[in-house]
């Protein structure tokens, strides 16, 4: 039995994941990767644990940029020789604000690390809970039930040496035709929309334009 390291325990995709995967989970109220860490004895480091708010993030910059960068970089520090799987998001791939920024700066941390598995996705709870979803938005995300069994698959059928960089979801769909699924009343509307409204450049139009 692996000894596997969670981090982000009591975000969305953590609580899915613990019903696929026997781990240890942390959330950042009992292990906080910001501040110093004493190394324990794992096979395995799953690094999800992040700042996620995407709007908040250009206002809490510094708070956005320790955990997302610096905390990843404490971790890949400490647990160097240890395998380290990174959960990054479809934002990171042409950047726009706070938020992505600090996870490609997270990704190219562990690009340094000698046994990696940096893995972007993207996910939704499930009913989509808004009345309205991108039509010109595409991703290969899915609901956090499915992409968390998807998750689960894939690190078991890692073999913790091979460094691999890969998208994990369910094939390119728009974020409208994914919403359809759980909630056939959603209305579609455009992300020039919501960047308007913010009065920024924050929404990517597609996720999966610049694929590495």
């Amino acid at each position: 039995m692996l000894r596997i390291l969670v981090t982000g325990a009591n975000g969305r995709l953590g609580t899915e994941l613990k019903k696929h995967l026997e781990a240890t989970y942390v959330d950042i109220q009992d292990f906080d990767f910001t501040d110093e860490l004493i190394k324990n004895d794992y096979d395995l480091i799953i690094h999800m644990g992040a700042y996620t708010d995407v709007r908040k993030a250009e206002i809490e910059k510094k708070k956005c940029f320790m955990d997302n960068a610096y905390g990843t970089f404490n971790l890949v520090n400490v647990y160097k020789d240890v395998p380290f799987v990174y959960i990054s998001t479809e934002y990171a791939n042409k950047p726009l604000g706070v938020y992505a920024l600090t996870k490609r700066l997270g990704e190219d941390i562990v690009l340094t690390h000698k046994k990696y598995l940096i893995l972007r996705t993207s996910f939704k709870p499930t009913p989509f809970p808004f009345p309205y979803a991108y039509e010109d938005q595409m991703t290969q995300g899915d609901y956090v039930n499915i992409i968390a069994k998807i998750l689960a698959e894939r690190v078991k059928n890692w073999d913790r040496v091979t460094c691999r960089f890969e998208y994990l979801g369910t094939g390119r769909k728009s974020m409208y035709q994914l919403a359809k699924r759980t909630r056939p009343d959603v209305l579609p509307n455009k992300v020039e929309e919501y960047n308007a409204k913010i009065g920024m450049e924050l929404i990517p139009h597609d996720y999966l334009d610049e694929i590495k």
